[in-house]
């Protein structure tokens, strides 16, 4: 299995918009390049900064194939949630493999 996770950490004061945007446009569109990925999201547990938080967001394939899909795609959909939310939702992405 693969895992391709995108970490992100958001201010606090847009994290509701930015969770709308996680459900109504990565995970739909993520779902409709990779039907059988199995999309997670959790959130990493700080106590250290209050005016943010961070969030994992985890897909989970089998193939390399699909995993070349996801990490080929995903530039183009994170670099419009930069346009949209700025500064104020940063991310990085790795990828992942069961051992």
């Amino acid at each position: 299995m693969f895992v391709f996770n995108t970490t992100f950490v958001i201010q606090a004061s847009k994290f509701q918009q930015w969770e709308q945007w996680l459900n109504n446009t990565y995970k739909p569109l993520t779902k409709n390049m990779i039907p059988m990925c199995d999309i997670g999201t959790y959130e990493v547990m700080t106590s250290e900064n209050k005016d943010e938080r961070t969030v994992s967001v985890q897909c989970k394939v089998s193939t390399p194939s699909d995993l070349e899909t996801i990490h080929k795609q995903s530039p183009m959909v994170l670099g419009q949630m930069s346009s949209e939310f700025g500064q104020d939702v940063l991310y990085f992405s790795t990828i992942l493999k069961s051992l």
